[in-house]
């Protein structure tokens, strides 16, 4: 392992280790960032780790770090980020550590404030974070859930419920440099993509005293440039048992209870790989699906129910789904006139007043009104009983019953991960009725014989351009959805009337 400049003889404040492989083209911006820093330069270093890289990477590194005392260049053969970032480790002198990737920045005052924030607590943490803020094509995403609970600089105590939702699995940290007894990465899996180092390193520091330091008046600045991990990588075959090999690692080291904040890491993780489909095992079938199904439900047997049915990243429509992997106590669904409620044991899981009914199309012509949608509950998750949809119709005249038909409901695509596994019984339907008085349309949902309310949504809807707060004109009829009260309200409108509406709306959807 070459060097390229000699340390200086006083102990820096902070060693900044940020790993190079094939980044040539970001390092000027890299080095920028860290000139700028607040911190003075006496009081910090730089180490450059070339990881063998094949483009001008390592020559550009000697390049800046020449008119840069500050800056050290280290090379060695090829053997990836983890190891780069051991050799930084090794090399470092500072008394705080952070890591910072070639494509990356972090802001002016982050080594200063971070630093300082470390020294107020030199027994309590060994690891300091602060925010990072996702930038794609030059625009600040959302902040994780975790500023949620991290929303002031100070100490967090991981045992804390509430810091399930921490999930520190990003290199926006700090850590307190304990030089020959420095926590190395060391996640080497048996096989198919290297994920999840960061995460494995981050709890392997904090297990010591599983507290966690935030500062706020620091940040680092994730630019978006690709998603690190291959699109060909990112597949259930290459990931689902090196990631499971790494939470039962995780899980293995508590013999009781698994505090919230590693219980929080594996429901994080199922929840995003839910959105990108790569959390379940599907690429194997049978019995052979149902054992790798079952080995996740082992470890979330002890997750707590709490933080599966609150977890933030975790959709609603799969936390049902996620809590039935579980097995250790079975849960039981419960149907009753305007309530739906699950339960594990003596337990309230789930609980709901109401399901949702998803408009996908309305339309009117030649006198009928046309409608597509689908109803759609968490509780189907697991609900084997009866599901009963019915057409409702009233004329707005006060000697007028009520009219019910019964509709077909059909399996939705919707309630499917892929094709072939389905997570939660969702149900399309469909009618038409033909228009002929002022009237009131409207859908009763029956569960077990349990009539529910339905809460109605247009996010489907495919909207014509003369819909207006939710009402459209066609020919003689005038159709409104009202979503206060999930119903239709359809009246038949004289030439005036419908001529009034209609330079209305037009005024209003002209453009």
């Amino acid at each position: 392992m070459a060097q390229a400049a000699p340390p200086a003889a006083r102990q820096p404040v902070a060693s900044v280790v940020v790993p190079v492989y094939n980044k040539e083209a970001f390092l000027a911006e890299c080095l920028a960032c860290l000139e700028t820093q607040t911190l003075a330069k006496d009081d910090f270093e730089a180490i450059l780790v070339d990881d063998g890289s094949t483009d001008g990477s390592l020559a550009k590194c000697e390049e800046l770090a020449a008119s840069r005392p500050w800056v050290r260049v280290l090379s060695q053969p090829n053997g990836g980020v983890c190891e780069a970032r051991n050799a930084g480790i090794r090399a470092a002198r500072g008394r705080f550590i952070f890591f910072l990737d070639p494509d990356d920045t972090v802001s002016p005052e982050t080594l200063a404030n971070a630093s300082a924030f470390f020294e107020t607590c030199p027994d309590e943490v060994d690891m300091v974070t602060y925010p990072i803020v996702s930038i794609r094509d030059g625009k600040r995403q959302r902040l994780h859930c975790r500023y949620a609970v991290l929303d002031e600089t100070g100490v967090y105590d991981l045992n804390d419920p509430a810091c399930a939702i921490v999930a520190q699995t990003t290199m926006n940290v700090a850590v307190r440099n304990r030089f020959g007894n420095n926590v190395l990465f060391d996640w080497r899996p048996e096989a198919g993509a290297v994920i999840h180092e960061d995460e494995k390193y981050c709890t392997d520091v904090l297990q010591r005293t599983m507290k966690l330091g935030f500062c706020a008046e620091a940040e680092y600045r994730w630019m978006r440039h690709d998603e690190g991990v291959t699109t060909s990588s990112a597949q259930p075959e290459r990931l689902y048992d090196n990631n499971l090999a790494l939470y039962e690692e995780l899980f293995g080291r508590y013999e009781d209870e698994v505090p919230p904040y590693v219980q929080g890491l594996l429901v994080n993780d199922i929840a995003w790989k839910m959105n990108a489909r790569i959390a379940l095992p599907t690429h194997v079938e049978g019995a052979a699906y149902d054992e790798a199904l079952a080995r996740m439900g082992r470890l979330l047997d002890r997750v707590d129910d709490r933080i599966i049915m609150t977890h933030p990243t975790l959709k609603r429509d799969y936390r049902l789904f996620v809590l039935g992997l579980k097995k250790a106590v079975p849960l039981v669904w419960h149907a009753a006139p305007s309530a739906l409620a699950v339960t594990r044991g003596d337990e309230l899981v789930f609980a709901a007043g109401e399901a949702d009914a998803v408009l996908r199309r309305i339309v009117v012509r030649d006198g009928q009104l046309f409608v597509e949608g689908r109803v759609e509950s968490p509780f189907f998750a697991g609900w084997e009983g009866g599901v009963e949809l019915f057409l409702c119709r009233r004329f707005r005249r006060c000697d007028r019953a009520v009219r019910e038909d019964g509709l077909e409901l059909t399996e939705s695509a919707a309630g499917f991960y892929d094709d072939a596994v389905k997570i939660n019984d969702f149900y399309d339907f469909s009618f038409a009725c033909e228009l002929m008085e002022n009237e009131d349309v409207w859908l009763d949902l029956r569960i077990g014989g349990n009539s529910i309310p339905l809460r109605w949504s247009l996010k489907e809807l495919v909207r014509p351009t003369f819909l207006l707060r939710n009402t459209m004109i066609a020919g003689m009829w005038c159709v409104c959805v009202s979503l206060e009260r999930s119903k239709l309200i359809v009246g038949r409108l004289t030439d005036m009337a419908r001529e009034a509406v209609s330079r209305l709306l037009g005024a209003r959807t002209s453009r």
